[in-house]
């Protein structure tokens, strides 16, 4: 894929600029302004617009410039860039959406203390050797008990694996 110059995400900008302005010639600082570009690209600009010495200095009058960049607007490569643009801006908002999809906030129940042992869980969470259950009201009541249980279950490893086994 072909990079771009930076310049073009602000064409549209930059066009309406050079169509108000009051100079008939534009030289290198101009061009460093309308571009937001350094001194040595504007001179590159200049050259690339087909500039010419006038009284010893580089320039280019306003029409011819405005002329390229609207031949420039309205080209292939420039509907290329946008294009670009417009599917990197969709793939983004789509992997935006898919890691909201992802993300589900599990709060705890405001005003209790976070259980501490397997035993400390809510009677709502039973867990039996072979068998485990949760009674729960809705998804969201469902998701902070699993988080509860697994959090009690990662820092009570032995009293966990103890409640699991098979009883002999």
């Amino acid at each position: 894929m072909a990079r771009h110059p930076e310049w073009f995400e602000r064409l549209d900008s930059i066009r309406e600029i050079v169509r108000n302005a009051e100079v008939e010639w534009l030289g290198r600082k101009e061009i460093q302004a309308v571009f937001g570009c350094s001194e040595r690209d504007s001179i590159r600009l200049l050259h690339k617009f087909g500039a010419e010495e006038r009284d010893n200095v580089l320039s280019l009058p306003r029409t011819a410039l405005l002329a390229q960049l609207d031949a420039i607007a309205a080209g292939s490569t420039y509907a290329a860039f946008l294009r670009q643009r417009q599917d990197v801006a969709r793939q983004l908002s789509a992997v935006r959406a898919e890691t909201a999809t992802r993300r589900f906030r599990v709060s705890a129940i405001r005003g209790e203390d976070p259980p501490r042992s397997l035993a400390d869980l809510p009677s709502t969470i039973t867990l039996q050797p072979g068998h485990f259950a949760i009674r729960y009201t809705d998804g969201g009541d469902l998701m902070r008990q699993l988080a509860e249980f697994l959090s009690v279950a990662g820092v009570n490893r032995e009293e966990f694996f103890a409640a699991t086994e098979p009883q002999r």
